[in-house]
This record gives structure tokens, C-alpha cells and sequence, in this order.
């Protein structure tokens, strides 16, 4: 335990004494864990985001008015048989035009004509999806021929809620933040690691002469390598406690302010509910990209 805190008091004074290269390495390492927990947290937004648009999507299935039961339950059968639907509800003819009127009652005129016509509205299956990725395979249903004659004939399938077309814009949106975060991440922490590996190659240079000192009285090499690898894993330490503060910061000063874009509302309620979970997982990461790199930098430059 003795040389345990020692190896870490001389960590310590090693980090202090290259005071401009430490604060240096320990800035890079900052913006790398920065942007590596904000990559998460826009992945997390925009995946709750997109699922909450995908919730509000279904698809409306009109059928004829001569079609039977049987022949209504075939359809149930063959949508539930694509493995994508969710859920599907019936929509009667007379609670159509009761929908139909309930959301076109500050509209007299609309009111007015479907009075005069008569309940022109078809009944309809309206289909929940499981996957977004699979709404052809619920579309392509209603074109067998088995089912296609039953269908409404001038509208037999339409997507409500929320078109196709945005749903894709926002997933292509999302993969491109994703992987222009998981680009960004790579190569902060492949300047990171060049950072560090090249202030611990410094810093073995610079005490050369006391480290053949070291080993001539006899000090082990656990001894010696042991500051060179707490002096970067401060450099880990520090940078993911500063990482962490300015991503709170950031996420609960802006996130309320982007909820009307996207849902960060979940992403929040992580955050607040396991801050030390958070702080953990930089702290790993920080850790070890300091430990990797000054063990490169030993095993490139200091021979024992």
C-alpha cells in the first residue's frame, strides 16, 4: 500500500510538473468524452423522437359496404399474418361519420354535405404497425387478389397520421447524426490517444536520467511505469468530470427548449435519474484511453 500511494503521489507531481502538456492532453480528452456523450444523447433523442412520430402512424384499410363477416375477418387474418401489425381496430360506417363530424364540427359547410348525401363513408380497418421499416408489407396485402375486390374502390388503403415520406426524411436525418457522431468520436480519440502517447514519451524522455537512477537502486518495473500510467489516467479522470458538467449543462439548459423539434424529454428523465451512471461510463472511457496510451508510449519508449 506503501508503494502503492507513492507511485500515485509521483503521478501526481509528473501531472503537475508538465503543467502546459497536461492541460493540453487533458482538453483534447474533454472535447473527445464531449462529444462521445453527445453523439449518445442525439441518438437517444432521435430515437425516441422517431418512434413517437412511427407511434401516431396507421394504416386505414377501406372496405366495401356488401363485404360479409367472413369475408371482413379474412382481411384481419391476412394483415395479422405479415407479422407487422401491432394492433387493427374496425371502424364501423356509422362511427366514420361520427369521427368525420367530430373533427369537422368547427366546419358547418362539411357538416351540411355529408348530411345531404347520406353516410357516404366506408368502413376501414386502421392497422398499428410494429416496424416503420415494414409498411410495404401491410400495403402489399391489399393488392392480392384475394383481397383487392373487397376493398373500397376508389381509396382501398391510405397511411394517416403522419406521411411516409417524412417518416423516412427523419430516419435518414437520425443514421446521419449517428454515424457523423460515431465518425467524430473515432477521431477524437485517435487524437487523443497521439496526444497523450506523445506527452508520456516526452515526460519518459525528460526523466531518463531518473529513471536509470531508479533502476539502479533496485525499484521494480511496476514502480517506475506506475506514475507514467496514473499521470494519463488523470488526464481520463479530469476530462470526465469537466465532459460530464458541460454536457448537463448543455442537455437540461437547451433540451426544453428543442422539445418542441424533438423528444428529449426521455433522454432528461435518464440523465437526472442515473447521473452516476453517466459519470461511471466517462470515467471508463477516459480511464482507459489515458491507461492504452501511456502504455503504448512505455512499450515504445521505455525499455526496462
Amino acid at each position: 500500500m506503501i508503494q502503492l500511494w507513492r507511485v500515485i503521489q509521483q503521478g501526481a507531481r509528473n501531472f503537475m510538473r508538465n503543467a502546459w502538456l497536461s492541460t493540453a492532453a487533458t482538453a483534447v480528452m474533454t472535447v473527445t468524452l464531449c462529444i462521445i456523450i453527445i453523439s449518445f444523447i442525439s441518438n437517444s433523442a432521435l430515437t425516441s423522437t422517431i418512434k413517437g412520430v412511427t407511434d401516431k402512424i396507421d394504416v386505414s384499410i377501406y372496405l366495401k359496404d356488401t363485404i360479409t363477416t367472413e369475408q371482413r375477418d379474412l382481411i384481419r387474418h391476412r394483415l395479422e399474418a405479415t407479422g407487422n401489425v401491432r394492433g387493427i381496430d374496425y371502424i364501423s360506417k356509422d362511427e366514420a361519420i361520427a369521427r368525420f363530424k367530430e373533427k369537422n364540427k368547427n366546419d358547418p359547410l362539411q357538416i351540411q354535405a355529408i348530411e345531404e348525401t347520406g353516410n357516404t363513408l366506408p368502413a376501414s380497418y386502421s392497422v398499428k404497425l410494429k416496424d416503420r421499416n415494414k409498411l410495404d408489407s401491410v400495403l402489399k396485402t391489399t393488392t392480392e387478389p384475394a383481397i383487392r375486390p373487397l376493398l373500397d374502390d376508389k381509396n382501398p388503403a391510405s397511411i394517416t397520421g403522419t406521411r411516409k415520406d417524412a417518416i423516412n426524411n427523419i430516419i435518414k436525418g437520425s443514421n446521419f447524426v449517428i454515424k457523423l457522431g460515431l465518425i467524430a468520436s473515432i477521431i477524437f480519440v485517435t487524437i487523443s490517444t497521439l496526444i497523450i502517447f506523445n506527452t508520456i514519451r516526452m515526460a519518459i524522455f525528460t526523466r531518463r536520467d531518473e529513471i536509470e537512477i531508479m533502476k539502479l537502486v533496485g525499484a521494480t518495473k511496476w514502480f517506475i511505469r506506475g506514475p507514467f500510467i496514473i499521470e494519463a489516467t488523470l488526464y481520463g479522470i479530469i476530462a470526465a468530470i469537466v465532459a460530464t458538467a458541460l454536457s448537463y449543462t448543455l442537455l437540461l439548459g437547451t433540451g426544453p427548449r428543442l422539445s418542441s423539434y424533438i423528444d428529449v424529454e426521455s433522454t432528461i428523465s435518464f440523465f437526472r435519474s442515473y447521473p452516476a451512471l453517466i459519470i461511471l461510463g466517462e470515467l471508463v472511457v477516459g480511464i482507459f484511453i489515458g491507461a492504452f496510451s501511456s502504455l503504448l508510449a512505455m512499450s515504445r519508449y521505455l525499455k526496462l
